[in-house]
């Protein structure tokens, strides 16, 4: 796993000849370290049987403007190669709408030298179908986590556990560094209902209308306030009628003397009394 913050500028365009020589291109290789010939990696492609050179310029910055595209086409013009070429900017970021509206404009005017724009998730997205995972920083990488619901699975485990777990998968972060997060459980019920509607129409002459209508829905169950939830509350209700742990009767029991004790300053064992 390649964290691309950590990444200096030369570190950044050895890992763009690795990535691009991996999907198929030819001759994938870097221009001079000292010399600034206004592309960082050259490399080839055959596309119906002519030999194309590709001219790359590698910005590990947050944000590509125009000014970066242009000197681009003037460099693949210059660049020697007895063929057709075409560009290439990767960078870490984004490009800025001057320089997209730029590079689409090169091919409504039937420019001979257009350039294609990849943008930091195009990147991330050519190198995941080689095995890499290129990620901006730590950050990012805890958001790539939250694409999965990190589920309490054990009762009996912290809170914090499922999330402990996942780091042990990452590289480049150590689980035991990873900071105690601040975990909150809340505990809201909720009221799942479905309504069946079948109602028929009809006059003298016949039935006119029939209705055969099933709605579900989703509401608050706190006493006085019934409010529907919103959709994504809903979502992770209906969705998962068939997640749930079985808790035994001392287990049962905690859970409910924490809830008394919240409620009522006392536990299930002392309100009885």
């Amino acid at each position: 796993m390649a964290v691309l913050d950590d990444l200096s500028g030369f570190e950044f365009e050895d890992l763009i000849e690795d990535v691009f020589r991996n999907p198929g291109y030819e001759n994938v290789r870097q221009a001079e370290k000292t010399a600034d010939e206004g592309w960082d990696v050259i490399m080839e492609e055959v596309v119906d049987g002519t030999r194309r050179a590709i001219v790359v310029e590698c910005k590990h910055t947050g944000t590509v403007g125009r000014p970066v595209v242009q000197k681009l086409h003037s460099a693949i013009a210059t660049f020697d190669f007895d063929g057709p070429k075409r560009g290439m900017v990767v960078t870490t970021g984004r490009f800025t709408s001057p320089a997209q509206e730029y590079a689409n404009r090169l091919p409504q005017n039937d420019d001979p030298h257009p350039i294609e724009l990849l943008g930091g998730e195009d990147l991330r997205e050519i190198a995941d179908e080689i095995g890499h995972d290129l990620y901006n920083s730590r950050i990012e990488v805890l958001w790539v986590l939250c694409d999965e619901t990190l589920r309490p699975y054990d009762p009996a485990a912290d809170v914090d556990a499922p999330v402990q777990e996942a780091f042990r998968d990452i590289e480049n972060i150590e689980a035991a560094d990873v900071p105690i997060p601040h975990s909150v459980v809340t505990f809201r019920p909720v009221v799942a209902v479905t309504g069946d509607t079948n109602a028929v129409f009809e006059t003298s002459v016949g039935v006119i209308h029939r209705i055969n209508d099933r709605t579900q829905f989703v509401v608050h169950a706190e006493r006085g306030h019934p409010q529907v939830v919103d959709e994504d509350v809903s979502a992770l209700v209906t969705e998962n009628f068939h997640t749930w742990i079985e808790l035994d009767s001392e287990q049962f029991g905690k859970i409910f003397d924490d809830v008394e004790e919240r409620r009522f300053g006392q536990t299930q064992t002392e309100y009885k009394e």
